[in-house]
């Protein structure tokens, strides 16, 4: 006999679905059945210095700052997520098949430019191997339907995955991503109402027209694509506009070459030595 506070159980199980989830990533069913890849599950005090990267980045990437903020608010309510961190390895090819789609003519060139220029793979930069990148984004497909065969709210972030890169986790990979788990409600990650209620309409309405402003787009036959963004829709409308803009690459430069290489300096060396452990036991 027994007695259990569902919601209050639910937040424990999502370290078992995390489990599951990350079998189900290792089991993809692969093309090559070359492509490296890696999970870690990451939850509570761990999650801190993921939080403190995203903090800066939050200020000048909205998408950055729609992930913090959810996942944040969500901690202090005392509902803290799980992370399922999902690495692979795309930046060389020992496969032979010379197809081009990489850019180069051969796998050789490709390696030689890749070894030499420091491939950056996946979301911060190439070149990659189209085959394994084929496969390390079936393998985040996997984790989500995964996911949702357990009706856990949850999102793949690049967000979570950029703090991963940067603080050093899965070092044996170069393309990262983060699926976030919990907590038990609808759609945290996708209305994002924690974001919208400390946002004005207003504020709300101008950061999707900045964010995916495509979603706004009039027809754009005319070369100079005009937005849809006004309540009285049959007013003048407005334009886009492209340029350069120095304040927003100065405020830019600053937190990813100043700011956020302190935070990362900070919290860098206790992540490399959690895998400095663990070669060392692997070893043993």
């Amino acid at each position: 006999m027994g007695h259990l506070f569902g919601k209050d159980y639910s937040m424990d199980h999502l370290l078992e679905v995390a489990k599951s989830i990350a079998l189900a990533v290792h089991k993809t069913p692969q093309i090559t059945g070359k492509t490296h890849i890696e999970t870690e599950i990451i939850w509570g005090d761990e999650l801190d210095p993921i939080l403190a990267v995203m903090e800066p980045m939050a200020l000048m990437f909205r998408f950055v700052h729609w992930d913090y903020e959810t996942i944040k608010t969500c901690r202090e309510r005392g509902e803290s997520p799980v992370i399922v961190a999902i690495g692979g390895k795309a930046d060389r090819s020992d496969l032979a098949y010379n197809c081009g789609a990489c850019g180069f003519d051969t796998c050789k060139e490709f390696n030689a430019y890749a070894k030499d220029q420091g491939s950056g793979g996946g979301q911060l930069g190439g070149p990659s191997c189209n085959w394994k990148s084929l496969e390390y984004s079936m393998a985040a497909d996997w984790a989500c339907t995964a996911a949702w065969h357990a009706n856990v709210e949850n999102r793949i972030m690049t967000s979570l995955g950029i703090a991963l890169n940067m603080l050093g986790y899965m070092p044996d990979c170069n393309s990262k991503l983060g699926l976030v788990l919990g907590p038990p409600r609808e759609m945290v990650y996708y209305s994002r109402d924690d974001v919208r209620k400390i946002m004005s309409y207003e504020l709300d309405k101008l950061d999707m027209i900045r964010c995916i402003p495509w979603q706004f787009e009039g027809f754009p036959g005319g070369g100079n694509p005009m937005y849809k963004i006004k309540d009285d829709w049959w007013a003048p409308p407005d334009f886009m506009n492209v340029g350069y803009s120095e304040m927003a690459m100065d405020g830019m430069q600053k937190i990813l070459f100043e700011i956020v290489p302190e935070i990362v300096d900070k919290y860098s060396g206790a992540v490399a030595e959690r895998y400095q452990k663990a070669q060392k036991t692997k070893k043993k």
